[in-house]
This record gives C-alpha cells, sequence and structure tokens, in this order.
C-alpha cells in the first residue's frame, strides 16, 4: 500500500512539473504551436494535449489559433499563448522620498503604473505601513480581483538578503539589518525583495524570454539635485550573480549628483537655448527639466548628459574588461537620453578594454526608463511562477 501512495505521488510531481515545463515554454516563445512543444519537449502528443488541457482548464493559458501549414502540405498547427488576464503582479520601487509602482498582467505586459511622490519613514514600521498604503491604492485603482493576484515585487536601493527578505544596508532608512519582510506579513499574498538593479537584470531576462542575452550588465543609473547612484546587476550564462554577501555589483563610485555637474556648468548656462534663463536659480532645475532641455536641443544640457555618461563609462570599464559581457543595459530615468548616453559611455570603454571585448559589446537601452526598477520588481514574482520545479496549486 505503502509503495502505491508513492508511485501515485512520484506521478503526481511528474505531472506538475510536465505542466510548469509547457507553461515555461509558452510564456518564453508567447505564441508557439502544439507540435513545437512536442518536438522541444519529447513528450507524446497526446500528453502535450492532455497538459494544454488542464492548463487551459486553470485559465492559464488560451488557444491561439491556427498557424500555417508547413511548405509540405499538412494539418494547420495549433497555436498557445498565456491567458494575460488570468493573473497580475505587483512591482514596487523604493526610492528616498517617493515610490514607483506598476501592474503587470500575466504576459509581463504593464497595464497600470504611478508614482507617489510621498516621504517613505522614518522607521522600518513606518516603511511597512507606507508599502502596504501605496499597494492597497494601486489594487483600489485597478480593481483587482484579490485572488488574481500572484504576488507584490519590491525593489530597493541598497544591499538585500533576497532569501530572508532582509535589507542589510540602505539609503533609504539609517537602520541596518532590518526584516521587512516580517513586516508585511498582513499582505495577502507572496511579497519579494530584491536589490533595485538586479530586479531591473530579471525583469529584462523575462521580457527577452529565451532570445534574451546570456551575459550582461545592467547600470542603474540614479541622479536627482541632491542624491546620486549606480548599480549594477550581474547576469551570467542567464543567472543573476549576486555574490556571497549580496554585494555583487556595489561599486560605490563618486557619481556627482545633479547639482554638482549644475554648478560645474554654469559658466556656461548663456549658450543654452533653455539653461539661459537659469544662471541665478540652478536649484530650480530638476532632471525632468534638463532632459527636456537636451531633448530640444539645449547644447549644454546634452554636454551635461555626455559628461554624466563619460563618468559612467570611466566606472563601469573595469567590469567590462573584467566579465567581457554581451551587453550593457542601461535604465533610469535619464537613459531616456539614450543617443547622448550610448556614444560617450562607449568612447570611454573603447579607451579602457582591449579592441576584441569592445567590439561584441551590445548597449542597449530599457525602454521601461523610470518604471524599469518596478516593472523588473514584478517580474520577481512571475519569474518565481514560471521557475520549473515549482510546483503550482
Amino acid at each position: 500500500m505503502k509503495s502505491k501512495k508513492l508511485l501515485s505521488l512520484h506521478a503526481r510531481i511528474v505531472k506538475d512539473i510536465n505542466e510548469q515545463l509547457v507553461l515555461k515554454l509558452i510564456q518564453e516563445h508567447d505564441i508557439i504551436a502544439s507540435s513545437e512543444l512536442t518536438k522541444i519537449t519529447g513528450m507524446r502528443p497526446s500528453t502535450i494535449f492532455n497538459i494544454l488541457n488542464s492548463l487551459s482548464s486553470k485559465s492559464f493559458v488560451t488557444f491561439y489559433g491556427k498557424g500555417d501549414s508547413t511548405v509540405k502540405g499538412g494539418k494547420k498547427p495549433y497555436l498557445w499563448t498565456l491567458n494575460k488576464d488570468a493573473a497580475y503582479v505587483i512591482g514596487l520601487d523604493i526610492e528616498v522620498g517617493e515610490m514607483s509602482l506598476v501592474v503587470l498582467n500575466f504576459k509581463g505586459e504593464v497595464i497600470s503604473k504611478k508614482t507617489i511622490k510621498r516621504h517613505t519613514g522614518n522607521t522600518v514600521d513606518e516603511l511597512a505601513t507606507n508599502i502596504i498604503n501605496a499597494v492597497n491604492e494601486i489594487i483600489s485603482e485597478n480593481n483587482l480581483e484579490q485572488q488574481k493576484i500572484l504576488g507584490l515585487g519590491i525593489a530597493f536601493a541598497g544591499i538585500v538578503d533576497c532569501y530572508n527578505g532582509v535589507v542589510l544596508m540602505s539609503s533609504i532608512l539609517p537602520e541596518l539589518n532590518f526584516n521587512l519582510l516580517e513586516k508585511l506579513k498582513q499582505l495577502p499574498f507572496p511579497v519579494l525583495i530584491e536589490n533595485n538593479a538586479n530586479a531591473v537584470a530579471i525583469g529584462y531576462k523575462l521580457k527577452g524570454g529565451e532570445k534574451s542575452k546570456k551575459n550582461y550588465l545592467v547600470i542603474l543609473i540614479e541622479i536627482d539635485q541632491n542624491v546620486s547612484g549606480l548599480g549594477i546587476g550581474i547576469v551570467i550564462n542567464g543567472e543573476l550573480y549576486r555574490g556571497s554577501s549580496f554585494c555583487a555589483g556595489e561599486l560605490y563610485p563618486h557619481l556627482p549628483t545633479l547639482r554638482e555637474f549644475l554648478t560645474t556648468y554654469k559658466s556656461r548656462f548663456s549658450e543654452g537655448e533653455y539653461l539661459r534663463n537659469y544662471l541665478t536659480s540652478i536649484d530650480d532645475i530638476n532632471v525632468d527639466f534638463l532632459l527636456y532641455a537636451a531633448k530640444n536641443g539645449d547644447k549644454i544640457a546634452r554636454l551635461i548628459f555626455s559628461k554624466i555618461g563619460s563618468i559612467i563609462g570611466q566606472t563601469i570599464a573595469p567590469a567590462v574588461a573584467l566579465l567581457n559581457p554581451d551587453a550593457l543595459i542601461l535604465t533610469g530615468v535619464i537613459s531616456e537620453l539614450e543617443d547622448v548616453l550610448i556614444e560617450s559611455i562607449r568612447k570611454e570603454i573603447e579607451m579602457r578594454v582591449i579592441p576584441i571585448t569592445n567590439d561584441t559589446l551590445e548597449i542597449i537601452v530599457d525602454n521601461y526608463h523610470q518604471y524599469s526598477v518596478a516593472v523588473g520588481a514584478a517580474a520577481l514574482i512571475l519569474e518565481n511562477f514560471f521557475k520549473v520545479g515549482v510546483v503550482k496549486q
């Protein structure tokens, strides 16, 4: 009797893992034929048919239609895709004085985003309360059904023990080693916490699916009037590398603040179409205005962003030489000025690495810009959900 129970359990585990594998393949391909699933997995067509029926009954996948016949003719293949309305995930990016939130559907598409300019709190309890309030706000605004929320991903500016939900060090609060996950247990769905640059790296991998780069560095650029920072997320052979104490990528360079850059170039403001009006009031210039000026041809604003790119290129060149990645993924609000940043970063790297390293290096901008961290945080939940070997009930 005991052996029968063990065999039954084994069969159930195999069935669940096979379902998870098929679900993961559909997620990676977006649209895929059942015949292709048979070819990739090596399972029988009848097994794939049963798995697709099971996933469809759970509303995870939906029939997309029939594809084209091959050149040899034959039956048209049946195509399958994820049901985008099956579930939702929430992503939260926490910075000093503001929170950015997004809601993604089951296919990872952004359906809602917002930024809340609000003091995040002076204590862990205040921070947790503000997080819960912000999450409840976006749930209410989007009329999300609680049972369809897979979870909340939180990206934190600092060093994070993602396995235990402990923030080891951060600029958000002076307190060290605080268990943020413990404070959020009242939320009725899973919560995952990660470093902000690492979250973007996971988000890029999820969005790219099987076509994403296998070795890349995410360069998260954060700069404002009085705060600046540079975070690096490292992906090696398709896997995020956090380091032995979650500190991988924490270079701690001196990245000047926006105010410092403006002060340096203040004497040349008269040459700029927009900045000439701010000769005596640089405190009124924020990063959004400087971006606007640069996009509209203000040559001094563009010069400032070129200088920012140069400093970033100088800082990350040793990491490029050491790791020889396929790509750099630039993100953060200033990545919107991609032409200037890419050119200046590329120039500095060219001067500091051997040509063969630079020749194979692609520099890409994450299109979510300001919301890339929040999207990455939400992707933590989706990545965990689609992971093969993690059985869903």
